[in-house]
């Protein structure tokens, strides 16, 4: 941040007006690849203290999230995720340094200056759906457009558009009790959109949900930041598959960011046109004769696929110490040389490398005889 330009407002046309909404000053920040900040921590710590006790939940962190990106938060519990998230979007207090957001220093605002940021320029999304049991969807939706002070005509236009992009129409007027997990995470989304913010700051939103729901979750998030390129999303998780959607991860421990991981470009390699040729022939013979020496003249002995049930280590750095699941996005089942071949995702919680490998879940050489 040493060579980073501040440029005024004026000087970025192509910033939407309703950016101009706050009445105090602010200036957009730049860094020297002319990438604009929405959001800067600049050496922020958070001190908790009771009594004689102390507990240093931030330490000296420095950050900068720019417009058109997905950032991913990760680390284990008590590593200060969340407190990261609350001080940035201005719900609990700094004990030193500053935070930006969109040029506006809210360390040194008071709680109305703040309120108005939160109102107008941050969107949250909560792990816990936060939302008003007896208000349906459209209304729980609508809501923070009221407590802004949105007139009739903006709220109609701004729900309409809302619940068609969340692909929830034929929901919205059931209240909360009626609907799914999936459905009231895709409404407390909603409700963070609501007014345009230039932030969105997600705690653990595929917490709650299905895997199925948590896909629609991560494609809500791509389809946001591809519409709207000038804002950010900032996403808190213990999920390691929302790094497939991320530009940026973050990893987090002891109060401070000791590492970050680029764009995930996964290893494909394995499933693709050319393993559906033959196989029509093998299923014949797996399924009608059951000759061991046809099958394995079929099968080549040098190509086998570990199982997934023995897929212990980290491909990276050979930990023991990994989370294993089917990819939900890439892993449709094939069989190959007498493999039953999908591919499943592994998250190291040492490296915190999340990688990929074809994995058989059945063997014909040793299953069918």
């Amino acid at each position: 941040m040493n060579d980073d330009e501040i440029k005024s407002k004026d000087e970025i046309s192509e910033l939407p007006e309703e950016s101009k909404i706050l009445e105090t000053q602010s200036e957009i920040l730049m860094d020297n690849h002319q990438r604009i900040v929405n959001i800067r921590c600049v050496n922020v710590y958070k001190i908790f203290r009771q009594a004689n006790l102390e507990v240093i939940a931030l330490k000296g962190v420095n950050l900068d999230i720019y417009a058109g990106e997905i950032v991913v938060i990760m680390g284990p519990s008590g590593s200060g995720k969340t407190t990261l998230l609350n001080v940035i979007s201005g719900m609990d207090r700094t004990s030193a340094g500053n935070i930006f957001i969109r040029g506006y220093d809210i360390t040194r605002m008071n709680d109305q200056g703040v309120q108005k940021i939160l109102q107008n320029e941050i969107g949250i999304v909560f792990q816990f759906f936060n939302l008003i049991p007896s208000l349906t969807a459209e209304g729980n939706i609508e809501l923070p457009m009221t407590i802004a002070g949105k007139d009739s005509k903006f709220k109609k236009a701004r729900v309409k558009q809302l619940i068609q992009d969340i692909d929830l129409k034929d929901r919205a007027h059931h209240r909360p009790f009626t609907l799914s997990g999936g459905e009231k995470q895709k409404i407390a989304i909603a409700m963070a959109f609501a007014n345009n913010p230039t932030v969105i700051l997600a705690d653990e939103p595929s917490g709650n949900i299905d895997s199925i729901s948590s896909e629609n979750v991560m494609n809500i998030f791509k389809e946001f930041i591809r519409k709207n390129p000038n804002k950010s999303v900032v996403i808190v998780t213990h999920n390691p598959n929302l790094r497939k959607i991320a530009d940026r991860t973050l990893i987090i421990k002891d109060g401070q960011i000791i590492r970050e991981l680029g764009k995930l470009q996964p290893n494909r390699t394995g499933l693709n046109g050319k393993d559906d040729e033959g196989l029509q022939e093998l299923d014949k013979i797996i399924q009608y004769k059951k000759d061991k020496d046809q099958v394995e003249n079929i099968l080549d002995p040098q190509i086998r696929y570990v199982e997934y049930k023995n897929l212990k280590n980290c491909p990276n750095c050979k930990s023991l110490n990994i989370i294993k699941k089917f990819d939900q996005d890439q892993g449709n089942f094939k069989l190959k040389n007498g493999q039953l071949i999908t591919r499943a995702s592994i998250f190291c919680q040492d490296c915190f490398q999340l990688s990929f490998k074809s994995v058989s879940l059945f063997d014909v050489q040793k299953n069918l005889i």
